[in-house]
């Protein structure tokens, strides 16, 4: 799984994950699902280079959480399935949720709550591989 010594998360970049965290889980209330959404992939992704920056100093420009699990993979950090499967739920959400009109989807509140839940989960992981 692969852990951190002596390094913290750089603190801008949990600080900004966790403003979008929190406007993520009071837009839910709100009923603003598709904001969810996409509040939701940017703590995530956040979370995600924060560790990456951690690590390697800088971070991969890109949306996709997958490409950043595999950028974590090639420093040491393997995610597991519930992970992946979670990136996977949340990538698509960065550009669907921004664009009326161009959704295939509908955001509902199911959806949102799948979305805040898969945040949290990759979250939690990261913090988990890092030291606090």
């Amino acid at each position: 799984m692969g852990r951190l010594r002596g390094v913290r998360l750089p603190a801008e970049w949990v600080e900004k994950a966790e403003v979008f965290l929190e406007d993520a889980e009071r837009h839910l209330a709100e009923g603003h699902f598709w904001l969810t959404c996409f509040e939701s992939h940017q703590a995530a992704e956040l979370y995600l280079k924060s560790l990456i920056v951690a690590v390697t100093g800088f971070h991969p420009y890109t949306h996709d959480l997958t490409e950043l699990l595999e950028a974590l993979k090639r420093v040491g950090f393997t995610a597991g399935e519930d992970i992946v499967i979670a990136s996977e739920i949340l990538t698509s959400h960065y550009t669907l949720s921004l664009y009326p009109g161009e959704r295939a989807i509908s955001y509902t509140r199911e959806r949102a709550e799948r979305c805040l839940k898969s945040a949290k989960s990759i979250i939690s992981w990261v913090k988990e591989v890092a030291d606090p």
